[in-house]
């Protein structure tokens, strides 16, 4: 099984239409976003995912969480609060928008892969059995780099793709 995983976009609509043009190429099961979509017409962008589910969490600047809510609901998709905790494929998954108490969730060994977003660097590493994913930003305002990133669930390998 195969996912995506992007962040802050930040309405950067040519880089949210090329990453589900890459996460539609790659036929995913799931995309995960850890936070900062800021409008709602970046989230109902989203609509143009084929086949994979959208996952995600608020981040620390949309509006009108109301009317996400609402279009995640229009898409089939989830999004949570402040954090997500599911199982994907058997792994168990953590994702957070920032990185608060990331070092302590890292370190309880709980979870196979732990993704967060926020710092718009990316930060991919491997601790014990948990791989760590920050995807660093997708659009590009603060670093002037892109990425998204493709995980393959079977394995744990991963892929980070840039955009511009």
């Amino acid at each position: 099984m195969k996912i995506g995983i992007l962040s802050d976009t930040h309405d950067h609509q040519e880089h949210v239409l090329t990453a589900i043009n890459i996460f539609n190429e790659f036929d995913l099961d799931y995309v995960l976003h850890a936070g900062d979509f800021v409008s709602p017409f970046t989230v109902r962008t989203f609509d143009q995912l084929k086949s994979a589910k959208l996952i995600a969490v608020f981040g620390n600047n949309e509006g009108k969480r109301q009317t996400i809510r609402e279009i995640f609901a229009d898409l089939g998709g989830e999004i949570f609060d402040t954090d997500y905790r599911g199982t994907l494929n058997g792994k168990k998954i953590y994702m957070i928008h920032t990185p608060h108490y990331i070092r302590e969730i890292v370190d309880s060994n709980q979870y196979d892969l732990v993704i967060y977003g926020h710092t718009h660097r990316q930060d991919i590493y491997r601790q014990e059995n948990t791989l760590v994913i920050n995807p660093g930003e997708c659009s590009d305002w603060v670093t002037g780099s892109s990425h998204i990133v493709i995980l393959n669930l079977d394995n744990m390998n991963y892929e980070s793709i840039p955009l511009n």
